[in-house]
């Protein structure tokens, strides 16, 4: 069965200093501040009123998905609670807090909040960030898992994904119509592992990677190519450990195309051989 989902709607990561966060958020990565009160800031990366959302409310990590239609959260509530995770019909303060009209919210295997949003306020307004940095939208979202069999079952066979291609035992799921929304890496830790955005071009990509390195950020990974997915990619750290990469040239879905199987070593995440501490994308 497959899921009902529209796109990839936001990501909220929890902070105990929200100043330091959105300054990263604005200053660093090139977002625009949608809104911001005492305990939550909201940043804009495309037509969505908003795409991330760091917070001092929430203590963890969450990943949202929109779906189409009122009765498919009733559907997504029933298929969760049947398969034995407890679900969480969001209040009315919770979904104004998050700008949706109705939302339920499920724990995955790793510890990240999935929450199925309807009708999430989209601000119509052009997305303008503070810097050049070329973002078009909120693209995909890395997820750290100490279990990964469970946590890919949980995204296609319990929320109805579908596995694009493995690397090694990390698995791109697709959603919508590109390669890949979420992207599961075996780990040594559970959490949100990384938050990337799509920019316009190639040229957006190097043009970031050097804004990086004279503001002495960690270029993390990258320049490089994913194999699997061709997309062009430069990541840096942000608050939380939480990995922040800019990317483009993702390819499409192709539902009919069986997965591809690519080998466990480094060159499956990046086969322009850029080089990385970070175990996820290093390979056995």
């Amino acid at each position: 069965m497959s899921g009902p989902y529209r796109d990839l709607r936001y990501v909220r990561l929890a902070t105990d200093n929200l100043k330091k966060a959105s300054a990263f958020a604005t200053e660093i990565v090139g977002l625009q501040e949608f809104a911001r009160d005492e305990e939550r800031a909201y940043f804009r990366s495309d037509a969505r009123a908003y795409s991330l959302c760091f917070s001092a409310a929430e203590k963890g990590d969450a990943v949202a998905l929109t779906v189409a239609r009122d009765e498919d959260l009733t559907a997504m509530a029933e298929r969760l609670r049947g398969e034995g995770f407890a679900v969480t019909a969001l209040d009315e303060t919770a979904c104004a807090a998050r700008k949706i009209k109705k939302g339920i919210a499920a724990t995955a295997p790793n510890g990240v909040t999935v929450e199925l949003v309807w009708r999430p306020l989209t601000s119509g307004w052009r997305y303008h960030g503070p810097r050049d940095a070329g973002i078009t939208e909120i693209s995909s979202v890395s997820l750290a898992c100490t279990d990964i069999a469970a946590n890919e079952d949980f995204w296609t066979r319990v929320l109805g994904g579908a596995v694009s291609d493995w690397a090694g035992d990390a698995s791109y799921i697709r959603i919508d119509g590109a390669h890949h929304r979420i992207a599961l890496y075996p780990s040594a830790r559970d959490g949100i592992l990384g938050v990337d955005f799509a920019v316009e071009s190639i040229n957006n990509v190097m043009q970031n990677h050097y804004f990086l390195q004279a503001r002495q950020m960690p270029v993390v990974h990258g320049p490089g190519r994913q194999p699997a997915s061709e997309k062009i990619f430069v990541a840096t750290r942000g608050p939380g450990d939480v990995l922040f990469s800019y990317s483009t040239g993702m390819s499409e879905a192709e539902p009919e195309r069986t997965p591809r199987q690519f080998p466990d070593t480094a060159l499956s995440h990046c086969a322009w051989g850029s080089p990385t501490n970070e175990p996820e994308f290093s390979g056995a």
